[in-house]
Parts: structure tokens; C-alpha cells; sequence
């Protein structure tokens, strides 16, 4: 199977921002610690709420919207929704938390949001150099930010990773901005349904990934209480591993989702959806084969003696990541043609499953019980968007 250059480029794209990421967790991990984690974890994960929040206007429908629109008037609904949700989602959480993290948290978020819309409008032109580029430049320029401040500059208290992240952020989108004078960014007449079609389709993109988020880790916070932090340590660093295949998955899930946007004939669609869901699956099995056969041993030489046992656990997840590897090109598909009711749907069946399983099943027979859970609603979201899509494909031999 010969892969193209595109599908190349991405994938490698990708797993450098993974590595760079795990690098910055390293490092920050070693320099201020557990509690210094602990601090830059909870404002992180407050900023990924308000992103969610920001990505009804500046995420995929950014994307799903360009081929269609590609104006100034894009941009500006998408950067004034950002604003807008920047601040209303830092005071929700300045309210609740004290607002000592207010500036920050907005700052970073719109800053996230304003590069993260660039990025999707080059996907949405099917521009994947670009695209791909203003992926990997985040981490690559934190991480660069972070060493000057820290070894350069001296700046050792932990405000310089916040400072590293509106820096880096801050310079992507400054980049991604005279990226955009080379495209046709052309003057629209006014169009009032173009601020309603993006929140709507915004709306229900980030609901599904909001639910298939809690789909994805509802078994932490119950594994966390019911059977303790050091049950989750291992379970979290199984997920972690087998999770990692994911990037070909979700590497060849972009390019068919910019490919199928800027398709208009049915057969086409469905012939290079056909061809993306055989890749991603004669790619992922080998990937997964190989965290399989790595012995206990080296997972514990790597993560550490407390880390015992891991292997077993990825064996038992492997069918699930596997399923969602297949599971998310098809996901790409409905949401390129725009029918976010069935993301929807499928992210909710699979939490419904997921939460049953784990009530019923996770007490009495531990983590093994959570990766069962996990692999029947993981199989439950394939078997539903299979199904629907054999119906397209069926539709599109009536076509024929």
C-alpha cells in the first residue's frame, strides 16, 4: 500500500506535536513538580472547556463553511464568537474559582481559537501543507518560548509557561494572518444566515465532541473513586498507549474531511471515504500489533515499577481502538456533508453504553471491567455509523 504525500506529511505532523507535548510534560513535571503539574493541569483544562466553547464559531465549522463562504465575514463571526466566549467562559470560571486566573485564561483561549480558525480555513481550501503547519507550530514554538525564558532569560517561577503560551500562540496567529493574504479573502455582500449556519453547525459539532470527551474518560472519574488514584495511574497510562494509534486515524479522518468538502459528486465521496476507512484500518492493526507484543518489562522500564501490569490492559483495549480508528473517518464523513445529527447520536449511545457497563461491572471486577466497557460502546459507535454509512454507499450503487 503506497501512502500518499499528503497522508505522509500529516501523519509525521501529528506525532510531532505528540512527541513535543510529551516533552513539555517531561520537562514541567521535573521543574516544578507535582503541585506545579497540578496548577498548569487545572487552568489547562479549564482553557479546553472554554476552546470547546470558542469552537462553535472558530472550530470545524470554520472548516465545513469555507468552500461555501470564504470571506472576511467568516472570520469575523468566527473571531467575535471567540471573543465573546473567551471572556463569558473565564468569568464563569473566575466566579467559581476566584478571579486570580481571569486575563489568563481568556488570553489563552482566544489566542487558541484565533490560530486553531486559520488552521481550519486552510483545511476547509484543502490546503493540507498549510494546514499541517499551522498544527505543529504551536508546540514547536512553546516549547521553544519556554527554554529561552527558563535557561535564557532566568525566568524559573512558573508564569513563564503561561508567558511561553501567549507568545506562542500569539506569533501562530500574527503568522497565520499573512498566510491569509495570500488566499481570496474576498468582500461579501451581507448574509445573515451565514452567523446562524456556523452556530448551528458549531452547536452540534462541538456537543458530539463534547459527549464523545465524556464518552473517552467517564471511566476515570468512577475508576478515581471507586477503586483510587493508583488503579487510574494505570489504567490512564494504558489509554495513553493504546490512544496513540490514533494519530493515523485522525491524521487520514482530516484529509478525507477536506477532500469530501470540496466534493460535490456523491460517488466521489463515498469512493474516497471507501478508500480512507481501508487505510486507516490496514494501518492501525499493525500499530496496535506492536503495543501487543512489547512484554511487560519495557512498559515498565519506561513508566516505572508502580506502572506493572499495563500490557494485559492494552491487549484488552485493543478492539475498541480499533473500532474508533475505523469509527472516526466515517464520523469525518457525516460531518463533511454536514448531517452533525448522527455524531451526535452516536456519541451519545456509545456514553449510555459506556456508563451502564461501568455502573454494573467496574466495583466488583476492576480495570479490566472498564476496558470491556470501554470496547463494547467503542463497537456500539462503529456498528451505528457503519450501518448508516452502508446505506449511503448502497444509495450510491442505486446512483450508479
Amino acid at each position: 500500500m503506497i501512502l500518499s504525500k499528503k497522508t505522509l506529511s500529516t501523519i509525521l505532523a501529528r506525532s510531532s506535536a505528540l512527541a513535543i507535548n510529551f516533552l513539555l510534560v517531561v520537562f514541567t513535571a521535573r521543574v516544578w513538580g507535582s503541585e506545579g503539574r497540578g496548577l498548569i493541569a487545572l487552568i489547562m483544562a479549564d482553557v479546553a472547556i472554554i476552546v470547546i466553547l470558542n469552537n462553535i464559531f472558530a472550530g470545524a465549522t470554520v472548516a465545513y463553511h469555507t468552500p461555501r463562504h470564504g470571506g472576511r465575514r467568516l472570520f469575523a463571526a468566527a473571531w467575535g464568537g471567540a471573543l465573546l466566549t473567551s471572556l463569558a467562559g473565564a468569568l464563569i470560571f473566575s466566579l467559581i474559582q476566584g478571579f486570580q486566573y481571569f486575563f489568563l485564561l481568556a488570553g489563552i483561549a482566544l489566542l487558541n481559537s484565533l490560530a486553531t480558525s486559520i488552521s481550519f480555513y486552510w483545511l476547509g481550501k484543502n490546503n493540507i501543507r498549510l494546514y499541517n503547519l499551522m498544527m505543529v507550530l504551536p508546540p514547536v514554538l512553546l516549547i521553544l518560548f519556554l527554554l529561552t525564558g527558563y535557561y535564557v532569560a532566568g525566568i524559573t517561577r512558573l508564569r513563564v509557561y503561561f508567558i511561553s503560551w501567549f507568545l506562542a500562540y500569539g506569533t501562530v496567529w500574527v503568522l497565520g494572518l499573512l498566510t491569509l493574504r495570500r488566499a481570496d479573502i474576498r468582500r461579501e455582500k451581507k448574509e445573515q444566515s451565514l452567523l446562524k449556519s456556523m452556530t448551528s453547525y458549531g452547536t452540534k459539532s462541538e456537543l458530539s465532541y463534547f459527549l464523545q470527551f465524556l464518552n473517552y474518560r467517564l471511566a476515570y472519574f468512577l475508576i478515581s473513586s471507586w477503586l483510587g488514584l493508583e488503579e487510574l495511574g494505570l489504567f490512564s497510562v494504558a489509554v495513553a498507549v493504546t490512544e496513540a494509534v490514533w494519530i493515523i486515524g485522525k491524521s487520514i479522518s482530516a484529509l478525507l474531511y477536506a477532500d469530501v468538502l470540496n466534493t460535490s459528486v456523491h460517488r466521489e465521496r463515498i469512493r474516497l471515504t471507501v478508500k480512507a476507512i481501508r487505510t486507516s484500518f490496514l494501518l492501525t492493526v499493525p500499530a496496535l500489533a506492536l503495543l501487543v507484543l512489547i512484554p511487560d518489562h519495557i512498559y515498565l522500564f519506561i513508566f516505572g515499577h508502580d506502572f506493572s501490569g499495563i500490557r494485559p490492559l492494552v491487549l484488552y483495549l485493543t478492539p475498541g481502538i480499533l473500532a474508533v480508528a475505523v469509527a472516526n473517518v466515517i464520523g469525518h464523513y457525516f460531518s463533511a456533508i454536514g448531517k452533525m445529527n448522527v455524531l451526535i447520536i452516536k456519541s451519545l449511545s456509545g456514553l449510555t453504553v459506556n456508563a451502564l457497563l461501568l455502573a454494573f461491572l467496574l466495583k466488583d471486577h476492576g480495570l479490566p471491567a472498564a476496558c470491556l466497557a470501554l470496547d463494547i460502546a467503542y463497537l456500539t459507535i462503529f456498528i451505528y455509523l457503519g450501518s448508516l454509512f452502508i446505506k449511503e454507499w448502497r444509495k450510491n450503487k442505486t446512483t450508479a
